[in-house]
């Protein structure tokens, strides 16, 4: 389930008198992709994907409105693999390991695993999401849970718009600080939630 940007409304428009329901959207969106993509806090269990041997790139099929921002865990037939982000060269990173599977982002829409499979398997991956650039709004979880932060991130952004009977740095500067402590309070907690958190195939230790 969804909750649309103007489930937000009622936490945003006393404090930002005159402004539109579009920029209250936009202040909202960015405020929530920058809040996703600091506090890896909105993941999520993909469906296994079917490795196939010979190939390296496959598609990620994350929810609608969403793009995938980081994998955090994945295992390939059960044994965990790395989620490698230093490196989007394949040939430079089987230089480090030619033997065991890994995998590297090559974007929002898919992965490449490195080195290429030799064998059928099955992907399993719990990914970090965000809104994408055209969402309408945000899980519902999300919502729930961390809306204060993602208020205070879209107050800031409108704060500091010029010439507006809303402009004011000095409350933006609070928003500010608020959505930091909020959006690292929400990372600590996902961390933990998810330290020991099994994938549907079991995860074995790594060799």
């Amino acid at each position: 389930m969804m909750k649309l940007w103007k489930d937000f409304y009622d936490l945003v428009m006393p404090d930002v008198p005159g402004c539109t329901f579009a920029a209250i959207d936009s202040a909202l969106r960015q405020s929530a992709v920058v809040f996703c993509e600091q506090s890896l806090a909105w993941r999520i269990e993909l469906s296994p994907i079917s490795v196939v041997a010979g190939i390296a790139e496959y598609a990620l099929t994350p929810p609608e409105d969403a793009v995938v921002h980081a994998i955090t865990l994945a295992a390939l037939n059960g044994e965990e693999i790395e989620a490698y982000k230093g490196e989007t060269d394949i040939s430079a990173r089987n230089r480090y390991n030619r033997t065991s599977p890994q995998y590297i982002s090559g974007g929002p829409g898919s992965i490449i695993l490195a080195p290429k499979p030799t064998a059928t398997g099955a992907l399993t991956m719990i990914v970090a999401l965000k809104p994408s650039p055209a969402s309408a709004g945000i899980d519902d979880v999300q919502f729930n849970e961390y809306r204060e932060a993602i208020v205070h991130g879209a107050l800031l952004r409108l704060m500091l718009s010029p010439k507006k009977p809303y402009t004011n740095a000095q409350l933006a500067a609070y928003h500010q600080q608020q959505f930091a402590i909020k959006t690292a309070a929400a990372g600590v907690r996902v961390a933990k939630n998810y330290a020991r958190t099994p994938l549907r195939t079991s995860i074995m230790a790594r060799r």
